[in-house]
Formats: structure tokens, sequence, C-alpha cells
């Protein structure tokens, strides 16, 4: 894994999983790890991009299940499992 940059609240890598790249970031405040959502979605072989997988059944179900298995912690937002995803849903690609 390579650190590819760093600004107040994230330090940034880069790996690869099998030959594809995967972005890496991780919180310095709380030391989580976070992958890029696109990255994972092409990986295993889900889409071209998060956006597009969350707009298929299987993206939909992947919420409805992770909400029901994991109650009070949220899927969107700034303490969210998706973080930064607002944007996406509403900007065009």
């Amino acid at each position: 894994m390579q650190k590819t940059g760093e600004d107040k609240n994230y330090i940034y890598f880069m790996d690869h999983f099998q030959g594809t790249p995967v972005q890496v970031m991780q919180d310095k405040k709380t030391g989580e790890i976070f992958f890029n959502a696109d990255d994972v979605v092409k990986i295993l072989g889900l889409g071209d991009n998060i956006k597009e997988f969350l707009g298929t059944d299987k993206g939909l179900d992947f919420i409805n299940d992770f909400k029901r298995d994991h109650p009070g912690v949220e899927v969107f937002g700034d303490r969210g499992m998706l973080r930064g995803f607002e944007t996406a849903l509403t900007s065009e690609t």
C-alpha cells in the first residue's frame, strides 16, 4: 500500500487487489479504514461504480439488508458506511 496524500481528516493510500487499483483512506481521529466504493464494486463485478450498483435491485437489497442487520448505523452521511456519497447520488457522471 502506497501513501498518496493526506488532508486534515484523512490519510489516502493506493493499493491493488488482483491487479485492480483500490483507493483507501484512513480517518486520522479514529484510525478507521475506508475503501473507495467504486473500486470495491468493480472488484466484486457488481458494476462500474457505486451509483450504478445502487440503482439495481441488488443494490437496493444491499442497502435494505445492511439497515436490517446494522440498526442505528447510517448508510450515508458523514458517519455513514458510504461517506461523501450524497454528491454522487445527485450529480451526473
